[in-house]
């Protein structure tokens, strides 16, 4: 049996060891979470994320996570539930996430994100009609870039499904083999996802043409985020270029340059994505 001493001093320590654990638990959940659209590999992600992360954690005073999910459907469900504090995601998603369930827009990364054909060096073709009968890569099939890419063939009178077929791909550097290997004649693709392919294969690979510029990703705060702590959010990150050690580096990484407060003019004109986006969130 333990002794009366024993006894006394498990439980003037059982309070101890509940605060202890609660602080943990409190510690926890004072950390930032940034959710960051799954446009590269989640290794990518994090190392071009990281100096932002760092330069967050510094300014706000409180530990800064980026996370991130296995592919864009799962993370657009796990944004649109509200699992991160803030969202980094691509701006026709940004505006339904803000339509639909209450996000509140903090900045827009500038400038526009680029919509590339790209193709093989020793296999160029010479005219966009050149893709008539062909399959084409898809990096990211729910993206932006997608979005405005397949409108601007069907504008020169290539329709996907009838005139080229698709073939999507899930990784930064499939994409680039997909063409090198023959599967495909062409990839649509962004300029940072062309940025990210290896270096390797990357050089024998060129730009044909550069058909859009979409808008870039947008910062969203979720709507359980005290609008206290979402404006100082939105404060950090307009001054993050003041700071040149980490910005730099983010945006050397990234291709982005900058961010600009998200207002109604740069969301408003988002609207004219919502039908196509509304279905392919849905499939």
């Amino acid at each position: 049996m333990l002794r009366l001493g024993a006894v006394l001093r498990v439980w003037l320590l059982f309070p101890l060891l509940l605060a202890a654990n609660g602080f943990v638990r409190a510690e926890q959940a004072d950390t930032l979470e940034i959710g960051v659209l799954p446009n590269l590999s989640s290794r990518i992600l994090l190392s071009q994320y990281q100096p932002m992360r760092e330069y967050l954690e510094r300014v706000l005073k409180r530990p800064v996570q980026v996370s991130t999910a296995p592919d864009w459907q799962s993370f657009y469900t796990r944004a649109r539930k509200g699992e991160y504090a803030v969202t980094i995601t691509a701006a026709h998603l940004a505006r339904l996430h803000q339509l639909e369930s209450g996000h509140v827009p903090l900045v827009l990364f500038t400038p526009g994100i680029k919509a590339l054909l790209v193709v093989d060096k020793d296999k160029p073709i010479s005219k966009i009609s050149d893709l008539r009968g062909t399959t084409l890569a898809l990096s990211n099939p729910k993206s932006l870039v997608t979005l405005q890419g397949i409108q601007w063939l069907a504008d020169q009178g290539l329709r996907r499904g009838e005139n080229y077929r698709t073939l999507n791909t899930p990784t930064d550097d499939s994409v680039g083999n997909l063409v090198l290997n023959g599967d495909c004649v062409a990839a649509l693709i962004s300029g940072g996802e062309f940025k990210a392919i290896p270096d390797a294969l990357r050089q024998r690979l060129q730009i044909f043409q550069q058909i859009a510029e979409v808008p870039g990703f947008i910062a969203l705060a979720s709507p359980g985020l005290p609008a206290t702590e979402a404006a100082r959010i939105r404060r950090a990150l307009l001054d993050f270029k003041s700071t040149p050690e980490e910005s730099s580096r983010f945006f050397t990484a990234t291709g982005f340059q900058g961010f600009v407060d998200a207002t109604d003019v740069q969301m408003k004109p988002l609207d004219i994505y919502l039908r196509e986006t509304r279905r392919i969130v849905s499939e």
